[in-house]
């Protein structure tokens, strides 16, 4: 209870900036120390058309990012725990439950120590093959006496952005099947109102762009050269989690929504079969323009559509994934900035 009082408390922002910035300040005060500055200062600026894959500055820059990393996974992580919470105090009505009942429902979103256990060991597994896939690739990988000031920050954050990063991906897909699963408690389902099933829609959009700011600080690897492979993966794979991301939440409401229509285009079968063999069997002619409206009605129902997503929710999405495009140039920018500054 204690814990969960402590993460209640705690705002995922103000924890990511405090992490982040703890570890860059460290970052800079270990550089000074070692006097690393004269090394970079000394090697002067990168040739902006033909990149070394080597120095000290290219290792400064992703310590750097590593620190991002670090900081950003562990708010991310939090966030999706706390926007699924609140997500199902925001269905209450559409659940028609009692205060109670919704407590409890919130509080059911939580995480398996085992299931948290296996996610972060994976992504430590994970952190550990990536550093083959950056060219160039040294003898003595895991070996610190081999490491240099920078390295060593990569080495040391690298197993715990992987472990952080797999805790994120299991807490998108815990929370978004969970919240799926409270679509079997809806009280009713409108075929022509889905403003009650928003909170389903604007948890898949914050999910997502969770993923995809994930996304936006690893496209800074980009900046650097031989970080092709790793970023390109790292790519593939959040793309692939923030598409999951937006869908999962509302699958289970695209089923009662299906559910729907086919109970309903059902009633309305029925109703055109009886309504065609009374106008057979007594010619009334005021059963044509009951068939004629149930007509029109069945056209209205089956246009009726089965996702909670409206143009606003694409652009939305759209535009999150133009994101990282913006995070590359910008990070591009600094880089330039901070050449021409030192040199």
């Amino acid at each position: 209870m204690a814990r969960a009082n402590i993460l209640q408390r705690v705002s995922p922002l103000g924890l990511g900036l405090a992490i982040s910035g703890v570890l860059i300040a460290a970052l800079l005060v270990s550089e000074t120390v070692l006097d690393r500055w004269s090394g970079l200062i000394q090697e002067g600026p990168l040739d902006p058309f033909a990149r070394r894959s080597e120095g000290l500055l290219r290792d400064l820059r992703l310590a750097v990012v590593h620190c991002l990393l670090a900081g950003y996974l562990p708010a991310a992580f939090l966030y999706v725990l706390r926007s699924g919470r609140r997500t199902v105090y925001a269905l209450q009505d559409a659940l028609a439950c009692t205060e109670e009942e919704c407590h409890e429902l919130a509080e059911s979103i939580r995480f398996t120590r085992r299931g948290l256990l296996i996610a972060g060991l994976i992504g430590a597994a994970f952190s550990f093959v990536t550093p083959y896939l950056v060219p160039p690739v040294p003898e003595s990988l895991w070996n610190p006496t081999t490491w240099s000031a920078e390295v060593a920050w990569h080495r040391i954050l690298g197993p715990i952005v992987g472990w952080w990063l797999a805790w994120l991906v299991y807490a998108i897909f815990s929370v978004s099947k969970r919240l799926s699963k409270l679509a079997s408690r809806l009280s009713s389902v409108d075929l022509f109102d889905i403003k009650p099933l928003a909170p389903f829609t604007q948890q898949g959009l914050t999910n997502a762009l969770l993923a995809i700011g994930l996304l936006s600080l690893s496209s800074l690897f980009l900046i650097e050269t031989g970080m092709g492979v790793v970023a390109t993966l790292v790519g593939v794979i959040t793309l692939f989690v923030a598409g999951a991301a937006l869908v999962m939440p509302v699958r289970g409401v695209q089923q009662r929504i299906r559910q729907e229509k086919k109970s309903e285009l059902g009633w309305i079968d029925a109703e055109l079969r009886a309504c065609r063999a009374t106008l057979r069997e007594s010619g009334e002619d005021r059963r044509v323009g009951s068939i004629a409206d149930l007509a029109a009605y069945r056209g209205l129902v089956d246009r009726a559509a089965e996702w909670p997503f409206n143009t606003s929710t694409y652009l939305r999405f759209a535009l999150y994934l133009l994101i990282p495009l913006g995070s590359w140039a910008a990070g591009a920018l600094v880089e330039r900035v901070v050449d021409r500054f030192l040199f």
